[in-house]
């Protein structure tokens, strides 16, 4: 989630149940947040331990799928409710004004824009879930506006999405669906782990309150993200960096050409944008469909008029935003530069993103270094984009918070984002042209019903 966060101290390994408050102590968004997902984890493991991998209320399952009269190029949707890995999925009904229920088509589905077309059946009807970071950007209504307009606390939204796979007949079970769900999120996304290295320091280099031994050499407390770019094998995957955790963005008021227009331009310097920096385009419908697209250049700031000018790469048209837009655009600032490989900074790739390499360690700034696990010959590492990791750095340590001996730090699996699956029903076409399908859901019975006579 890229929100302005001091780190994140959730670890499931460490079997805490709750977070105490101490008198006098001071408070961090870290412990709060920390305290809402040991809670999180709790519930949703006793879901899965009880309903199982997936499951809705007997009676009022949700999210029947019925065909369309239209040889399955469209199916209906229908409410109520479903658990997928303890994840509780709500499609509410909606009703007209004649109070008759609305259904809501595979098309009509708002957190699945741009839905792909529905192949020919027979095809696979199934749930993706995944929890999407907001801020005031996307939800402007949690900023308490008697404040005066400084943003306070964020949001986690459950997003799902009713998908297709062509050429399957029938519900997958047992290892079938498994390898299904190993295509869609695989069990190897890659392995990285973070250290700092020794170097250097320019004697005019203002040293601030860093102990002149440390290894991060930077003067913040900083939560670097390494996030992926552009997904796929080792050949083709790139990353990005940012040292504020990716939560310094630029709300979009028009966009038209290479020339934006933007809310504001920052609070101070340390969150603003400078010439040469990169930045992305991000509005609603890119996030739900988790694309990547090609990283842009600032070459200017009119910081009177609040607009800034982008070096478009390859041309690429821009997609063109107004006062009018419903989609949220913004501007998301990354902070790699090109620098010099042969000093083992990562090489550029073609998009504006770094090449990622296995099995080097690779410079970001200030002592602060990554390294990507290689994959096997027969397993290689599959990265997927949006996939990310979290590297608090101190001054205080003049290191990184990293798991394991600073001499030896611990690989580890990307922490999202978390997709969860369901199959929900198999569209198929019978051999006289019968349009039909199979349910794939499954029912849970409540463990408590009432007394007789009540």
């Amino acid at each position: 989630m890229k929100g302005d966060f001091t780190r994140n101290t959730f670890d499931p390994g460490k079997h805490f149940s709750r977070v105490l408050m101490q008198q006098g102590r001071v408070q961090l968004d870290a412990d709060w947040n920390e305290q809402a997902a040991i809670l999180l984890h709790y519930l949703r493991s006793l879901a899965v331990d009880l309903i199982g991998p997936y499951a809705g209320p007997h009676g009022e399952v949700g999210f029947a799928i019925q065909p369309g009269g239209d040889g399955g190029k469209d199916f209906t949707i229908g409410p109520g409710r479903y658990y997928v890995q303890g994840v509780l999925c709500q499609n509410e009904p909606k009703w007209d004004a004649n109070h008759n229920l609305v259904p809501l088509g595979y098309y009509d589905q708002v957190d699945y824009p741009g839905a792909p077309e529905l192949p020919a059946p027979p095809y696979l009807v199934y749930l993706d879930v995944w929890e999407r970071h907001l801020t005031y950007v996307q939800e402007p209504e949690i900023r308490e506006v008697a404040l005066g307009g400084p943003d306070t606390a964020t949001r986690a939204k459950i997003v799902w999405q009713v998908k297709v796979v062509g050429g399957i007949d029938g519900c997958p079970e047992g290892e079938k669906w498994d390898s299904f769900v190993n295509q869609w999120q695989p069990p190897n996304r890659g392995l990285l782990k973070a250290g700092t290295k020794e170097f250097e320091v320019d004697d005019s280099t203002e040293p601030c309150n860093v102990p002149p031994e440390s290894k991060y050499r930077g003067t913040e407390n900083q939560l670097y993200r390494v996030e992926i770019h552009d997904g796929g094998t080792v050949q083709n995957a790139t990353f990005k960096w940012s040292r504020e955790n990716g939560s310094v963005v630029f709300p979009i008021l028009k966009l038209n050409g290479s020339e934006a227009t933007l809310e504001h331009l920052g609070r101070d310097e340390r969150f603003t944008l400078h010439e040469g920096d990169w930045v992305e385009i991000v509005d609603d419908g890119i996030s739900l469909r988790a694309e990547a697209h090609p990283l842009l250049q600032v070459k200017s700031v009119d910081r009177d008029r609040l607009i800034v000018g982008l070096d478009v790469p390859g041309g690429e048209n821009l997609p063109v935003y107004d006062e009018n837009s419903t989609t949220h655009p913004l501007l998301r600032r990354w902070d790699h530069k090109k620098l010099d490989p042969t000093l083992g900074y990562p090489k550029m790739a073609g998009d504006g993103a770094l090449v990622l390499e296995e099995g080097n360690w690779l410079l970001l700034e200030d002592g602060i270094q990554v390294y990507f696990e290689p994959g096997s010959a027969n397993i290689p590492q599959r990265y997927r984009t949006g996939d990310y990791w979290l590297i608090p750095a101190r001054t205080a340590t003049g290191d990184v918070e990293w798991p394991g001996p600073a001499d030896a730090p611990e690989s580890r699996p990307p922490l999202g984002i978390t997709h969860v699956y369901a199959p929900l029903a198999s569209v198929n076409m019978s051999p006289n042209g019968e349009l039909g399908q199979t349910d794939c859901r499954r029912e849970i019975n409540q463990l408590w019903s009432s007394p007789p006579g009540a």
